[in-house]
């Protein structure tokens, strides 16, 4: 027994002393441009003008200063030839908890999620770690912006839009408090092997779970309006944080799949005058007239989903973002999580696959994102004046085979695409 305990510890110490070590890229961050920058010839996707083919595009003081077929340009300017080349906005990667987790397997490199199922108080930007390890292999791939997200079980507080390149967590930051996060309470039945409640004990504790968040909005709103008519009134640091919730200030994102759950969160919208927006809505078929009639903005998140019922076609999950597309249904696509969300510009590929227009499919991962975010006057397209968050591929960003980004700038600072994955590329392919 001895010898098991000291072989536990020896293996969870080499976890963490692997984890201490694995907590920092050693990329600088990119750094203001000496002179501006004209990028030439290239096939611009621009989100909200169309795809201009062989244009120029310029970028000075951080911004895009202008989108022409022909720029004429002073000898002080960099210029890169992009010919044959696509160029893109930055990918937003929205209910991400990338530089909020490391190791998944070692606890003190997680800090995605608060104790209790209250804390709306809770700022997700605060733990973002800028210098982690995963950054560089995901920006790799096109995405220059998240949503730094909490995770947990009900309202689990505020997310942030963060750029991939900062020195800590106040340099990357770019709007904080964007939304408030709530994982709306299950509304069904767990049929699986080892679940051990009856149906009966299920569905008595989903409404217990319903009844306890209603009760709680009342006493936020209750609280609201105390506040508003009473400045003295003493200050609740949680339901504080929810004012500009009640407000209609940020929306309330809400983290439901089921149709029950959707139908749900909208009659709360109503009673409660709040802006939501749904995340995840694995039943966006079965809700669209819902989504649709009640003008609900939603974040789809099963690209990759396996059907959710043994009724259920295996493709269901695949073909929604066309069906949504098809129904003039707008939406945001979204990989929730961490490292994984490197594989979001083949998420978007996988939807063009199963139907959707390549310029809908550009949308939901760059100004749709932009637009529930609040920061479309900024980022999410490329039009003048915007940031000039700019990803450069050879190929189609959203195709496996062809998709290689060469260049990104974030707000006009060109980035080091260098990371751990080329590195050990490059180390084992001299073996």
């Amino acid at each position: 027994m001895k010898l098991f305990k000291m072989k536990t510890q020896l293996i969870a110490f080499a976890a963490l002393s692997m984890s201490m070590f694995s907590l920092a890229h050693d990329l600088v961050p990119g750094k203001n441009a000496e002179h501006p920058i004209v990028i030439r010839h290239a096939t611009l996707h621009t989100v909200s003008q169309g795809t201009l083919v062989n244009y120029d595009l310029l970028i000075k003081d951080g911004k895009i200063a202008e989108i022409a077929d022909t720029i004429t340009t002073d000898s002080k300017v960099r210029e890169i030839d992009a010919t044959g080349q696509h160029v893109y906005p930055g990918l937003i990667g929205l209910s991400s908890t990338l530089g909020l987790v490391e190791i998944s397997a070692v606890r003190a490199t997680r800090d995605q999620s608060e104790v209790g199922s209250m804390t709306p108080e809770v700022k997700a930007h605060i733990a973002f770690n800028a210098d982690s390890e995963l950054i560089p292999t995901v920006r790799s791939n096109g995405i220059t912006h998240i949503e730094a997200a909490p995770t947990g079980g009900g309202l689990i507080g505020q997310s942030s839009v963060m750029h991939l390149d900062g020195w800590h967590w106040e340099d990357a930051l770019v709007e904080s408090s964007v939304g408030m996060h709530l994982r709306w309470p299950s509304t069904g039945i767990n049929k699986s092997f080892w679940e051990t409640r009856t149906p009966e004990k299920q569905r008595e504790d989903n409404e217990k779970a319903f009844d306890s968040l209603h009760d709680t909005f009342e006493q936020i709103q209750s609280y609201v309006k105390a506040r508003k008519n009473n400045k003295e009134q003493a200050v609740d640091v949680r339901w504080e944080a929810m004012r500009p919730v009640f407000e209609q200030k940020i929306p309330l994102f809400v983290h439901a799949n089921d149709y029950r759950q959707i139908a749900q969160a909208i009659q709360f919208r109503d009673k409660f005058s709040l802006k939501i927006i749904i995340v995840g809505v694995y039943d966006a078929m079965k809700a669209s007239k819902l989504i649709k009639d009640n003008n609900v903005p939603i974040v789809y998140s099963h690209t990759w989903g396996q059907p959710g019922r043994s009724d259920e076609a295996i493709d269901v999950a695949y073909n929604t973002p066309a069906f949504l597309e098809n129904n003039n249904i707008p939406y945001a696509l979204a990989i929730e999580g961490s490292w994984n969300i490197r594989d979001l510009p083949f998420a978007v590929g996988h939807t063009i696959s199963y139907g959707v227009s390549k310029e809908t499919a550009l949308r939901s991962v760059t100004l749709e994102p932009a637009k529930l975010l609040g920061v479309d006057d900024v980022m999410g397209s490329l039009e003048k004046g915007k940031q000039a968050n700019i990803v450069i591929s050879k190929g189609d960003l959203f195709d496996h085979l062809t998709h290689k980004v060469t260049y990104m700038f974030i707000e006009g600072k060109e980035i080091d695409l260098n990371n751990r994955h080329k590195k050990l590329y490059e180390k084992y392919s001299n073996r």
